[in-house]
């Protein structure tokens, strides 16, 4: 994916603009995502359009903001050839304002088994951010096999692409997940009788495989156990498994994996309530299609499990980017999905349209609240960054802007860094419309 690079700023002396204009250069790319791919079965020799590669997601600056720290959770799982791997496994956890209980929200990541040595620790910074809008701590693995996990073993690989072994590397996958949220649990500023599992591509089936392991421990627990971890909802994007590079829409062996999520979906009749799943993909996903993902869900739906589908528009060249490249097209149907589940606070940004021009000409500097030529030399800098970007200030002395992903909710977490008794940010403009209205 490429979600460009984050540019912030903060109005002050001259000398501090010139340090930051110094410092973009320096500035690497924001995280992308991962797509699920296993080695291909043997050519029968025909052409094949390939989708488009999705780089690796590599880590990104820290955001004091969100509280980040890093957590490391000790995990034991088999592998499918029967095989024990283990690892301390690196969680990012970010945290709203507070002193809880948080609900919390575990995001977990997909698979690229020819990049996973190069994994760096995850974050999914703009998803993130909208969940501790919504009052939530975040907790995002790295799961065993990848970066500084690869030397372990590979748990999640399904071995061949004409006999892949699903259900070994999802029960891996899906028992790491719910080790962290055992871990979670534990702290005493979260409330894991809320929890929220989500995933992207493998990760989202490994969120469905966490969900069905935990459903089968809450049934065996006794009274006396103490509480237990409660997911209240699974959220699946673009989930799947033996995705290949070179064959459009054509994962290996679709027919097995819909017999494992199957499998996994009848396991929910073990559990004392039904826990509702939202599967989101993008029309034009290159890896999984459209037809086999439905079926996948239809055959969760019929074997026991409770499921909403939807499917969005298309994203860009691919859709499978879909958590990382669409926050405008998930996050406000995730925000939906969960109200009736008694989360009410919002999180999705408004994203206004290109054609909206608003109430001003975004290059027009003499229309800014504070035309100041400190702000104005600010303001140009945004002007010539490129999109998606933002621009916050309080119509005062604070202002910042920032560009790529979830880029409003970074702009405004800059220009609020350190401010004590002052207006609060605003958002000024969002790409080519200005969005500012008066207090």
């Amino acid at each position: 994916m490429k979600s460009g690079r984050a540019i912030r700023a903060m109005q002050g002396t001259g000398a501090r603009m010139a340090a930051l204009v110094s410092l973009l250069a320096l500035l690497g790319p924001m995280p992308a995502v991962h797509a699920q791919t296993e080695p291909a079965a043997p050519s029968t020799g025909r052409a094949v359009p390939v989708p488009v590669p999705v780089p690796v997601r590599t880590a990104s600056p820290w955001a004091p903001d969100l509280r980040e720290r890093i957590e490391r959770v000790p995990v034991r799982v088999t592998d499918s050839a029967g095989r024990g791997v283990s690892g301390d496994l690196p969680v990012t956890v970010f945290r709203p304002a507070g002193r809880g209980p948080f609900p919390l929200a575990i995001l977990n990541h997909g698979r690229d088994w020819r990049e996973r040595a190069r994994y760096e620790r995850q974050r999914y910074e703009s998803a993130a951010r909208f969940f501790v809008r919504k009052g939530f701590a975040v907790a995002v693995p790295l799961r065993l096999g990848y970066g500084e996990l690869a030397s372990v073993g590979d748990p999640e690989s399904n071995l061949r692409c004409d006999q892949p072994r699903y259900t070994a590397a999802l029960n891996a996958a899906g028992q790491q997940v719910a080790e962290v949220l055992r871990f979670m649990a534990a702290q005493p500023d979260i409330d894991a009788s809320r929890t929220v599992l989500v995933g992207q591509s493998v990760g989202g089936l490994a969120s469905l495989a966490a969900l069905a392991q935990l459903s089968g421990t809450a049934a065996e627990a006794s009274p006396s156990s103490g509480p237990h971890p409660s997911v209240m909802a699974v959220i699946n994007v673009s989930g799947g498994h033996g995705g290949r590079p070179d064959a459009v829409a054509s994962p290996c062996r679709p027919d097995l994996l819909e017999q494992e999520v199957a499998r996994l979906g009848s396991l929910q009749r073990l559990a004392p309530r039904p826990v509702p799943t939202l599967w989101l993909y993008a029309d034009n996903d290159h890896l999984f299609g459209t037809r086999w993902p439905r079926q996948w869900a239809q055959a969760y739906q019929s074997a026991g499990g409770s499921m909403s589908w939807q499917l969005l528009p298309p994203v860009g060249q691919e859709g499978h980017r879909l958590f990382t490249d669409a926050n405008d097209l998930w996050q406000p149907v995730v925000d939906r999905f969960l109200r009736p589940l008694g989360v009410d606070l919002p999180g999705a940004l408004l994203y206004p349209p290109d054609h909206d021009r608003g109430h001003a000409d975004v290059a027009d500097l003499s229309a800014l609240p504070l035309p100041t030529p400190e702000l104005q030399r600010l303001y140009r800098a945004f002007l010539a960054a490129p999109l998606p970007r933002a621009f916050a200030m309080n119509g005062q002395s604070r202002s910042a802007f920032a560009t790529g992903d979830d880029a409003p909710s970074r702009a405004l977490a800059r220009c609020e860094e350190g401010a004590q008794a002052e207006e609060p940010c605003r958002l000024y403009a969002i790409n080519r419309t200005v969005v500012w209205s008066p207090p």
